[in-house]
């Protein structure tokens, strides 16, 4: 009887790891992976290290706006392996999301065809077209007061 109950555990287990490992593998939208709350948004902080940008917001309308923007974009999660940290050749931009009553912020450096999600130190490739680097440029400049 025991040892039956210690397959049927080990089996579990092994069933938990390869559903797991496929979720965390599978096509999702960018927005599911940088997921936020919007009734506890705080602020947005755009940086961008070429053209020395900084940009911060607590408006929620913008929040709204940029989770719109993430929507558009599916990704896949890539081995850590398979990033290539030289990313001198591709536009790109950090964004930091706060929310009330957390200490530690969404945070991601988000490339034209390449995500670095620091929370859960993962890396995803842009499945569908790169992300439009000129929108994220255009929305802060229109939205800067």
């Amino acid at each position: 009887m025991r040892n039956k109950w210690l397959l049927i555990i080990s089996v579990v287990i092994i069933i938990f790891f390869i559903v797991k490992q496929f979720n965390d593998y599978r096509e999702k939208g960018l927005d599911d992976v940088l997921s936020y709350d919007l009734s506890n948004f705080e602020s947005l902080l755009f940086n961008k290290g070429i053209e020395r940008f900084e940009w911060r917001t607590d408006q929620k309308v913008h929040a709204e706006e940029f989770n719109d923007f993430l929507s558009n974009y599916r990704i896949k999660r890539m081995g850590d392996h398979e990033w290539d940290s030289d990313v001198s050749k591709e536009e790109g931009f950090m964004v930091s999301i706060y929310s009330k009553g957390k200490q530690i912020p969404i945070e991601a450096t988000i490339y034209e065809k390449r995500v670095h999600f620091f929370n859960e130190h993962q890396y995803y490739h842009i499945v569908n077209d790169p992300i439009d680097i000129d929108w994220i440029k255009n929305f802060i400049r229109e939205n800067e007061q």
